[in-house]
């Protein structure tokens, strides 16, 4: 067939148009020609196809300098980028790697090394066979053991921020949470007996405790206190009974705590004022006729000052003493109610012949009357005591009469 406008149209031949010859072969999807185009169609979808595969396959710009440089011992480059060509040499080329990479001992290369690394301090471990401290590996052991320690650390990470999530969900709901009302409690002494919130019974018994400590002390000198009774003080005599203190009924052999204690204190006490009262009792008791009381009394011209003369007329064997610090009680009134209370040490008062002046103007007594002067004396010995009471009466002196003279005329 040719075509109606050809070079070859003077050969003889009848020019018929491509465009009305039709293609009676089956379908071609891949270059999406049918059964029933014309040659036309035909013709241009093939030559399409055509000038796209030539243009990539086009190997005039390819540079093969990069593969030129490795295994050189593999011929140059083509001079002609065919694709036969450079493909052949691209064969040739992987030939000689695949030799070197095996071991083969290629003519184009040396054998690999791994180079030695140093491990950072986090990453050094102890050698479980050598125990020594591992600080290099060669490349590929440094980078398992950098994977594997990136897989622990993402595994803690994971977990962490699992219980983050976790903890910040319960976080919210603690924030989100209604206000708590504490529970209330009945005291039963810190407070009165009414319901009261745990708190304010805790803040009481705080307080309480705190003053309770204050006055018994610490734990430590509770402690220490228990542990001053005198050593082997069991083993001593006792005097209430034959054999030692030990042997008293209740007494407590291992001294632990501060009851311990005490409870051997108080039996020792108990044991020694039963030894004192029978020796007391063998020795006999003080003969208090032999205390005689007696005194005299003299006011000042305005009955404010009352002295008590016991000298020479108060009298008591030696060894008897006051029986408290202050001495025996003097009592001035007179008969209107009024009272003054003074006291006197009739040890040394017996000793003074100046008498003991009392000063009576803070009782209020009245001047004009008469004042009654009682003394409650008590004397101790040999811790028995003698109690004696004298009352003397002081007059109101007689009114003094002026005789006035007159002369009648």
């Amino acid at each position: 067939m040719l075509a109606t406008k050809s070079n070859t149209a003077d050969t003889g031949c009848v020019p018929v148009s491509s465009n009305c010859v039709l293609w009676q072969g089956p379908d071609l999807p891949c270059i999406n020609l049918c059964n029933g185009d014309t040659v036309s169609d035909v013709v241009y979808k093939v030559a399409t196809d055509l000038c796209a595969i030539k243009s990539s396959l086009d190997l005039t710009e390819l540079d093969l300098s990069a593969l030129v440089s490795f295994c050189t011992s593999v011929g140059p480059a083509p001079t002609t980028n065919t694709l036969s060509a450079v493909l052949g040499f691209i064969i040739e080329k992987l030939g000689c790697l695949a030799e070197q990479v095996d071991g083969d001992g290629g003519t184009g290369g040396s054998d690999y090394e791994e180079p030695t690394l140093t491990l950072p301090t986090c990453l050094q471990y102890t050698d479980p066979g050598t125990g020594q401290t591992v600080t290099q590996l060669q490349h590929s052991n440094y980078t398992l053991r950098l994977a594997n320690q990136h897989c622990s650390l993402k595994s803690t990470v994971d977990t962490h921020t699992s219980q983050i999530a976790t903890l910040g969900t319960r976080v919210t709901s603690l924030e989100n949470a209604p206000a708590i009302t504490l529970p209330q409690v009945t005291p039963n002494c810190v407070l009165p007996a009414t319901p009261t919130a745990m708190n304010v019974l805790l803040d009481e018994l705080e307080a309480q405790f705190c003053q309770l400590r204050d006055v018994l002390g610490t734990v430590q000198s509770l402690t220490a206190a228990a542990a001053q009774q005198c050593a082997g003080l069991g083993l001593q005599r006792a005097y209430s009974q034959a054999g030692t203190l030990n042997g008293l009924p209740g007494w407590k052999q291992s001294i632990s705590t501060l009851a311990d204690s005490f409870n051997n204190l108080w039996l020792t006490v108990c044991d020694m004022r039963t030894g004192l009262g029978a020796v007391a009792t063998s020795v006999g008791t003080v003969d208090c006729s032999a205390f005689a009381l007696n005194f005299a009394v003299s006011p000042n011209n305005d009955r404010t000052v009352i002295t008590l003369f016991f000298n020479g007329r108060t009298s008591f064997p030696a060894g008897f003493t006051n029986c408290t610090g202050q001495g025996s009680k003097v009592t001035i009134a007179d008969d209107l109610g009024n009272k003054f209370i003074g006291y006197v040490d009739l040890v040394t008062a017996v000793a003074d012949i100046d008498g003991i002046a009392f000063n009576i103007t803070s009782g209020n007594l009245n001047t004009s009357r008469p004042y009654t002067v009682t003394v409650d004396a008590c004397l101790i010995k040999d811790g028995q005591s003698c109690s004696k009471t004298r009352t003397e009466t002081v007059s109101v002196p007689c009114s003094t009469v002026t005789i006035v003279s007159a002369t009648l005329t």
